[in-house]
């Protein structure tokens, strides 16, 4: 009898559905239809809601398996809203203003801001029905008067809203406009432990604090609550940290301490123009541009690629990175000996049309020409262009069309460093998945008062969803990715937009830069002997079938598409992913198959 209660909550599922599941309506009508509702003096029933993961670990104690990402945390808050019942927490905001205002503040800010929550809410005691604190008959529950049949649990929760960091100094801040709770406790103080070798240190609300670091990788951050009157809680987070040592040193190297930067606008495309930041650092001994190495970045839609990572990351795209294992010589150091000036040119948007981008490099290219010819320097050289990934198309498109409309470029060097140049590839499953679920709802229907919510979209748990669909369908993407769908949830199908073929057409017909006898190279990030990928045709990449936290698995796909379509990826921070969720899904993803039809997702 003991495990009639558990027995009754299995059979509440949730279905992912595209209208109301009337199974799902009546079953829980049947099941908690007759419970008192005043009980739930928090408004929040864990058993009543949608865990989207593990809420039981995010406790205010910390362990291995409840670190707290922005996706967990979302995860967390959207949990908590499925879980109201009756009108105590009926004002709470709704998720996707929530998260809303964590993206509009961050993104008004350098600071590194935290969000944080804290709420307590209640769930069936483990022993409520032996006690006698409820009945169940016929798979309903009843309370009994004068028993309580809840033990009252928190959830608390602190994660910054960036994770991947370059330099060596930041700052970080807690607004008290990111602290969600329905505690109504007073915070008396609030310590960070950002794993600098400093320990815990006392931060102000509103306030931004100063972290130094002196190596990069992997830090996790601790932080600790303490509330008057009440507990102290405690959680805990992980950033990435791109190390940049501070300026000033010794070595001879490029070091960002003598550069300059300008905005540079190109010529309209299509009734349309773009800029890019354009950063400058002469060689020692030049007093202007003599000896021009043009770096184009390449795809890079969250402008997480700077001159900065450039010149001082070991990662791929960054040039600090040792070449000569005996001296330690670095490929910046390299470049520096040879007397190169470096210009790098950064995206303002590197998701437009590769032409639009094109003409404004072509218009860096020309005024790095006049530039280096003024004062009739005696010392001139040809320039070199490397494009990085998307970047050598679009360096690659403006060399040529200079020399196509009689434009001398002045370029003895073309380096194609790892350049789509027959098209990229993002798996089609994967592109499938995303749009999928940006159509799909979990329904959750209203009956009586317990519920007010009717409908919740993927998307509100997992907003990355959107980022990975605004993603797919930019004018960049479309026009490098060789397979592409259109459409969402259950409306998925080929694309047949024509920005693939025809970009591909044009760029083909070009060709290759040719003035003045220019060389043109390549550099690849794969294997020089020419090693398979590890799959055959068809075979399975990605096979689920179990519960899920479904918000996380989404957010590493997103970060997979972006890493596919750069030279530049962004770090995964290692974490624990939940499966002790309420979220039960199955996919199964494969690779083309070779000249047949068979189904892939």
């Amino acid at each position: 009898m003991r495990k009639l209660l558990i027995f009754t909550f299995f059979f509440i599922a949730f279905y992912l559905c595209n209208s109301q599941n009337t199974d799902y309506y009546n079953r829980m009508q049947h099941v908690f239809g007759n419970i008192d509702k005043t009980k739930v003096t928090t408004g929040y029933l864990k058993e009543f809601g949608i865990r989207f993961n593990e809420v039981e670990a995010y406790n205010g104690v910390i362990s291995t398996n409840n670190l707290v990402d922005k996706t967990q945390w979302q995860s967390l808050y959207s949990s908590l809203y499925t879980m109201r019942v009756g009108t105590v927490a009926q004002n709470m905001v709704a998720p996707n203003t929530v998260f809303d205002n964590l993206k509009t503040q961050q993104a008004g800010t350098t600071d590194v801001l935290l969000a944080a929550q804290y709420y307590n809410y209640q769930q069936y005691k483990a022993n409520a029905y032996t006690n006698g604190d409820v009945t169940v008959i016929s798979d309903r529950i009843y309370d009994v008067a004068g028993r309580n049949p809840y033990d009252t649990k928190t959830i608390f929760g602190v994660a910054p809203l960036k994770k991947q960091l370059q330099g060596n100094t930041f700052t970080f801040k807690l607004p008290s406009s990111l602290i969600y709770s329905n505690s109504g406790l007073t915070i008396s103080q609030v310590q960070v432990d950002f794993d600098n070798g400093q320990g815990y240190q006392t931060i102000a609300l509103n306030t931004a604090q100063s972290i130094t670091y002196t190596s990069g990788g992997e830090k996790e951050l601790k932080v600790k609550f303490v509330y008057s009157g009440g507990p102290t809680l405690y959680s805990h987070s992980k950033i990435w940290v791109d190390y940049i040592a501070p300026q000033g040193g010794t070595t001879a190297r490029f070091n960002g301490s003598g550069k300059t930067t300008q905005i540079i606008t190109g010529n309209p495309w299509q009734g349309s123009s773009t800029s890019g930041l354009v950063t400058v650092e002469l060689a020692p001994g030049h007093t202007q541009l003599t000896k021009p190495l043009i770096v184009v970045e390449g795809f890079d839609p969250d402008n997480s690629f700077n001159y900065n990572r450039l010149i001082n990351t070991a990662n791929v795209g960054g040039i600090n990175r040792v070449i000569n294992l005996g001296s330690e010589l670095t490929l910046n150091q390299a470049i520096e000996d040879e007397g190169y000036d470096l210009v790098f040119i950064d995206f303002l948007n590197s998701t437009d049309y590769i032409q639009r981008n094109a003409y404004m490099v072509e218009k860096v290219i020309a005024w790095v020409n006049t530039e280096k010819n003024k004062n009739n320097n005696p010392n001139v050289e040809e320039n070199v262009v490397l494009g990085m990934s998307m970047g050598g198309l679009v360096a690659r498109y403006a060399l040529r069309d200079m020399e196509i409309n009689q434009e001398t470029h002045d370029t003895k060097l073309y380096i194609s460093h790892d350049v789509p140049h027959q098209g990229a590839n993002v798996p089609l499953a994967y592109q499938a998945m995303v749009r999928h679920l940006v159509g799909e709802q979990i329904s959750l229907p209203v009956f009586f008062s317990l519920f007010n919510v009717n409908i919740l979209d993927i998307t509100d748990i997992a907003p990355d969803l959107e980022d990975g669909l605004a993603l797919l369908q930019s004018p960049a993407a479309q026009q490098m990715l060789i397979y592409q769908l259109q459409g969402t949830g259950d409306n998925v199908s080929i694309n047949n937009s024509t920005l693939h073929d025809s970009f591909s057409t044009e760029y083909s017909n070009m060709g290759y830069p040719q003035q003045n006898g220019i060389r043109n190279i390549a550099i690849a990030n794969g294997s020089e002997c020419g090693t398979p990928l590890g799959f055959a045709d068809n075979a399975t990449i990605l096979d689920v079938n179990e519960k899920i936290d479904l918000p996380y698995v989404i957010s590493i796909l997103t970060l997979g598409t972006i890493n596919a379509l750069s030279v530049n990826p962004l770090k995964f921070l290692s974490t624990v992913v939940s499966t002790n969720t309420d979220i039960k899904a199955q996919f199964n993803l494969k690779a083309l198959p070779n000249l047949q039809s068979k189904n892939i997702y």
